[in-house]
């Protein structure tokens, strides 16, 4: 029977993993109690999101290669499956604010901390794609390896738990209304990229394209001011977000047709 947490990683990584697991928490937990503070706000909250998104990543890092080392291959990619990801690669693009950049009602500021910000974007992507599309999709696709449409449900269930992750947002102050919008999208864009894994089996496609989804995304609150969503933003966010929808439900569906 194959094991629940498919094939570890030698037994001597144990030791090695366990400790930088806790010097991992250690530092995130320290950290959180005792935040680094500058006079510079826009520094300090890069600064605040960075530090502990990178223990984060390491520690799950370490746990994505103790029980789930398959996840970290850098698989080569066939020509077909990235021109596949050409849809998904609109719909990160169509995330950032070029039309309110063009048009001057948005504009980035602090174009010096661009460095740091990219650090903080690969950082939420790593933490995050390594936790759902990695650890968790792996763990529900082993549970659900028995059924027809094995796939499906393991995409759903990470999908909705990645929505529902955004709920901690309002211990942080946010409002309920835009969580629930951020679960909706999330939902969405989470289903998206568990697709891309599953087609591709190459977890590091999946980071990319969601640290490219979030620069885009943050580039102005986190480094300029002015509202980045305007008409056409919200135009081709539409029309991008819906063609995609359609892309990768199609392959879905012709992902979890049963074997003959």
């Amino acid at each position: 029977m194959k094991p629940l947490f498919g094939k570890r990683a030698p037994a001597w990584n144990l030791f090695p993993a366990i400790l930088l697991s806790v010097i991992s928490l250690t530092a995130v937990l320290f950290f959180y109690l005792d935040p680094l503070k500058t006079s510079d706000k826009a520094l300090s909250s890069l600064l605040e999101a960075a530090i502990p998104r990178f223990f984060i990543a390491a520690f799950l890092l370490a746990v994505t290669a103790q029980f789930f080392p398959d996840c970290l291959a850098f698989r080569r990619i066939p020509f077909k499956n990235l021109f596949w990801c050409v849809p998904l690669l609109f719909v990160a693009l169509a995330n950032f604010p070029f039309s309110a950049l063009i048009a001057g009602t948005a504009r980035v500021t602090r174009s010096e901390l661009i460095g740091l910000f990219a650090v903080k974007c690969i950082l939420i992507g790593l933490g995050e794609e390594l936790l759902f599309r990695g650890i968790l999709y792996d763990f529900f696709s082993e549970i659900f390896a028995r059924k027809q449409k094995s796939c499906f449900f393991p995409v759903l269930l990470s999908s909705t738990v990645f929505a529902l992750f955004h709920l901690v947002n309002l211990l942080e102050g946010a409002g309920i209304l835009p969580v629930l919008q951020q679960i909706g999208y999330s939902f969405l864009i989470g289903a998206m990229l568990a697709v891309l894994y599953v087609k591709t089996k190459n977890l590091w496609l999946c980071v990319i394209l969601h640290a490219l989804f979030d620069f885009g995304g943050l580039m102005v609150s986190d480094l300029g001011v002015g509202d980045p969503h305007d008409l056409i933003f919200w135009i081709l966010t539409a029309l991008f977000g819906i063609l995609c929808a359609m892309h990768v439900v199609a392959t879905l569906v012709r992902l979890c047709k049963p074997k003959v």
